[in-house]
């Protein structure tokens, strides 16, 4: 039998004759093989303890495994085998199918340490014009609205000049889109009037604060992760152009700033995003993907996997960039494990009899 008692579990063997009479162990010896998912194999020795025979070793988890037990006593050898399913879950392929539930290797990876901060996406400084009149005068013809396309030379206004009494053509100077008009026809104007704000949005800027505590750790060429944080899921891939070499005096933050690509139109300035920068990258011996982690009520496991059983393998967790998650123990490089709708197995051991009692 397995047993806990106040110790790490361990097993217990009992002797007894054809006539179920106790039989006080001496000189016999016991050893039984567990045989675990994935091929693994342990091997107990029993030592004679007072009225019984007790195993040598502490029994890991989990507590699923067959098992072939050999005693010698009297120059006779006998066998037995059984099995342990604590924890199992087995399901019928369709099952596993319809839920969705993928299998991987779990082997060497990298993990990437990470810094996380709030950003906003804005328009791209070096890539804005704001039109304005050349000489005073009355606006007399606006040929663009707000969020229309813009050819570079392409004429944006008509201003009828106070000085040559005609009108003269306002243009664009480069192609992009009108995102501010703050014009209107018949506004008397002069060179400080603001007529058009034309911006590039191929490509815009991401602000993220530098935190005091942070400083030294972020520096420009570093990989950053953005993320949207509100409406249609968003991701896209960068690196550090700019980080301010000072902390302002108000706030004690510095900013550091990532340039992305938009020509797509998906990130609108103003939209709030996570920066996810990247500080250090570490190869690890045993990695899996983050959705492989289940919490269980006495830590993180990984569900290991052979055909159509699953088994919840308790695991000690190391780094994690989000996507991938080191195993430091518990878990060996080629083990099959769950990766992708691990959640519905514990959902359905939770459903199961199999305690935890010992």
């Amino acid at each position: 039998m397995l047993e806990a008692e106040d110790g790490p579990p361990a097993f217990k063997a009992y002797l007894f004759d054809d006539h179920r009479h106790a039989i006080r162990p001496s000189s016999e010896t016991l050893e039984a093989i567990l045989e675990r998912l994935g091929g693994r194999r342990d091997t107990v020795r029993f030592r004679v303890d007072g009225d019984h025979l007790h195993g040598t070793r502490e029994i890991a988890e989990p507590h699923a495994f067959d098992v072939t037990l050999s005693l010698a006593r009297n120059t006779r050898r006998h066998q037995w085998r059984f099995s342990e399913t604590e924890g199992r879950v087995e399901l019928a392929p369709e099952a596993i199918e319809n839920a969705g539930i993928v299998s991987g290797e779990a082997g060497p990876g990298a993990i990437e340490v990470t810094i996380d901060a709030p950003g906003e996406v804005r328009l791209d400084a070096e890539r804005v014009v704001n039109v304005r009149p050349r000489f005073p005068g009355v606006v007399r013809e606006l040929r663009k609205r707000l969020g229309d396309p813009v050819r570079g030379g392409e004429t944006l206004a008509l201003v009828h000049s106070n000085e040559s009494l005609t009108n003269y053509a306002i243009v664009a100077s480069m192609a992009g889109t009108v995102v501010a008009r703050d014009a209107a026809l018949g506004q008397s104007v002069d060179h400080e009037s603001l007529l058009y704000t034309v911006a590039d949005l191929s490509r815009v800027w991401v602000d993220f604060p530098i935190y005091p505590q942070s400083v030294g750790q972020i520096r420009t060429g570093q990989r950053v992760r953005v993320r949207s944080e509100s409406g249609p899921p968003l991701a896209a891939v960068g690196t550090i152009r700019y980080v301010g070499p000072l902390l302002e005096q108000d706030t004690r933050v510095s900013y550091g700033r990532v340039v992305l690509d938009n020509h797509e139109r998906r990130w609108q300035p103003g939209l709030y995003v996570t920066a996810s920068v990247t500080i250090e990258r570490v190869d690890v011996a045993v990695a899996v993907p983050e959705e492989a982690i289940v919490r269980m009520p006495d830590g993180p496991a990984v569900f290991r996997a052979e055909g159509n059983r699953f088994e919840p393998q308790p695991v000690v967790i190391g780094r994690s960039d989000g996507l991938r998650t080191e195993i430091v123990q518990g878990l060996e490089s080629g083990a099959r494990v769950v990766v992708k709708n691990a959640f519905l197995l514990k959902a359905e051991l939770g459903k199961s009899e199999a305690g935890h009692e010992h």
